[in-house]
């Protein structure tokens, strides 16, 4: 915006400014209140006692000060001085009115917090351009700090807003992983019950059911309620886990030998599908962790590996040393997962077949408990996959816990 285009609201805003003069001498500072008011200017105090000034900057905001060097009592520079601290970070400009014109003053005004210099006499166009200028910075640096208060209050207002609905997640979080954990306790008795009711009536131990399909019926109800039961399992594990509920039993470990016992483990289900499952040369390790959870991370791992690589496939297992951990891995040559995908992997009951009909079990969560389980160990899950390029999953585990 031009000179000659000016901004009727902030016009009046620069004319409604406060201005303190102070000069020792009465006419000087009738002068200047003469001048200014005739220029539109509407709120002009004059003082001519120095040492009051400062109480009144305290007790009432200026826009702007002009103020004489030459003053008994206190000089203009001393008044400054004392102006500073009141101030503190707000900006409110100083005209230096001053006869004179030498470089130390100048340098001493400007070191002492002074913003331009009037020479005296001085000629009324003068002052009040150099006026004009100090004072319409003055408005925009206080529109600017109005705006920044402003935003900041906003600020303050959605980061509580967001604060109180982060909040209300973690306790629905909470709440669906309490009906979750109450739920899977509550359905793995009478599951315990249909699995071994089932074993009794298979075994036929009590006499001959009759038809001979009735032992085939009864063998699927109960592979079907082992599975059902694992997955509730699956579920209380990482209710547990989530909720912290989960104590470690810790002992030593054999690690290539629980390698090697959980392929044995999933032997039969790789066979049916032709996959060669193979053991990586493997060091001699022992670690100290809790053996039945580190068995189920390294099943959950091996199983996904195995159910998601196509007939033919193969599956490699191995443990090394990488830098300060420990290295579980499990590898394969399947499909590999989606890059969109490989982001919520972790997350539960994420899938990694999206449509609606799925070729595998599961509910999605063994993953996440396995990251669970690695967490409580001290350690994390690495997952590097890609489409048509297989997968490899790596347990670490901190190699503190290596043993011998």
């Amino acid at each position: 915006m031009s000179r000659n285009q000016i901004d009727p609201q902030l016009d009046a805003q620069i004319k409604g400014s406060r201005i303190l003069i102070v000069d020792d001498n009465q006419s000087n500072v009738e002068l200047l209140r003469e001048i200014l008011t005739h220029d539109g200017y509407t709120r002009i105090l004059g003082e001519t006692d120095p040492r009051k000034v400062p109480a009144l900057c305290e007790a009432e905001g200026f826009d702007l000060l002009l103020i004489d060097i030459r003053m008994p009592h206190m000089s203009g520079f001393e008044l400054m001085e004392r102006l500073r601290p009141i101030f503190g970070g707000d900006y409110v400009p100083i005209l230096v009115l001053t006869a004179q014109t030498d470089q130390d003053t100048r340098r001493k005004s400007l070191e002492l917090g002074a913003n331009d210099f009037l020479t005296k006499p001085f000629i009324a166009w003068e002052l009040l351009h150099r006026v004009r200028n100090m004072v319409e910075i003055r408005t925009l640096y206080r529109r600017a700090a109005d705006q920044n208060r402003e935003l900041e209050r906003r600020v303050s207002e959605r980061t509580a807003a967001l604060t109180s609905a982060l909040e209300a997640a973690r306790q629905a979080d909470r709440a669906k992983l309490d009906f979750l954990s109450v739920m899977s306790h509550e359905l793995r008795t009478p599951l315990n019950s249909i699995i071994g009711f089932a074993d009794v009536l298979g075994s036929e131990s009590m006499g001959k059911l009759g038809n001979p399909d009735y032992v085939e019926y009864v063998k699927l109800i109960e592979e079907s309620g082992k599975s059902l039961l694992t997955m509730v399992n699956n579920i209380l594990d990482y209710t547990r886990g989530s909720t912290g509920s989960i104590e470690l039993q810790e002992s030593d470990v054999n690690l290539p030998q629980l390698l090697t016992n959980c392929m044995d483990l999933l032997a039969a289900k790789a066979e049916a599908k032709r996959l060669a499952v193979t053991a990586q040369p493997t060091p001699s390790l022992h670690l100290r962790a809790d053996r039945r959870r580190l068995r189920e991370m390294i099943l959950n791992v091996l199983d996904n590996a195995v159910k998601f690589t196509p007939p033919d496939g193969g599956v490699w297992v191995g443990a090394e040393r990488r830098g300060d951990a420990v290295a579980i891995i499990v590898r394969d040559n399947g499909p590999g997962i989606a890059p969109d995908l490989l982001g919520r992997i972790f997350n539960p009951f994420t899938q990694a077949e999206r449509t609606l009909v799925r070729q595998h079990e599961g509910i999605g969560l063994g993953l996440p408990i396995v990251r669970r389980l690695a967490e409580l160990h001290g350690g994390t899950v690495e997952l590097t996959s890609a489409p048509q390029q297989g997968t490899e999953v790596a347990i670490l585990l901190p190699a503190e816990r290596l043993l011998g």
